[in-house]
């Protein structure tokens, strides 16, 4: 009987479009890509993990490389969104915005793009502990999003080339 409602549950899962992510298809240039951005920044480990879950190995010395991702612009700011009637913050909004581009050898591939990411969350002074770990997860998942924006942006590049 357990085996029929996981059969049943399989079917269903799989008629309603539902698939796991799959990664995306890169050119074969990026097959050692060196990043152009400070290791010690925030969004270069999230970014190095996506490019090397999507099969492109890193290499550390931009003239072995045959593709560079150029960082130009990595700003994270954080603005009050609101305040309440006891003048006090109530939320703040992380707004993240990117510039970069891709070169291969010495050919500009992708033209510098802007992409930007906002979260708004709320704050209590009475719970600040647990506002600022919110804060860091925030930021955190915010480093993630923009790698996996950075590598669909330019997936979308490599098919709009072909």
């Amino acid at each position: 009987m357990k085996k029929l409602w996981l059969m049943l549950f399989l079917v269903a899962l799989s008629a309603c479009g539902y698939h796991l992510k799959s990664p995306v298809v890169l050119d074969a240039a990026f097959d050692k890509t060196y990043i152009q951005h400070a290791i010690s920044a925030p969004l270069y480990r999230p970014l190095a993990v996506a490019l090397n879950n999507q099969g492109v190995s890193l290499v550390e010395d931009a003239s072995a490389a045959t593709a560079k991702i150029v960082i130009v612009k990595d700003s994270l700011v954080k603005q009050i969104q609101s305040i309440g009637t006891n003048n006090r913050v109530q939320e703040y909004r992380l707004d993240y915005e990117l510039i970069f581009a891709v070169h291969f050898l010495d050919v500009i591939y992708v033209p510098e793009q802007t992409l930007n990411l906002s979260r708004d969350y709320a704050f209590d002074i009475g719970q600040i502990t647990g506002t600022q770990a919110e804060e860091r997860i925030l930021r955190d998942q915010m480093y993630k999003d923009m790698a996996q924006m950075i590598i669909r942006s330019i997936s979308g590049h490599t098919t709009a080339a072909e």
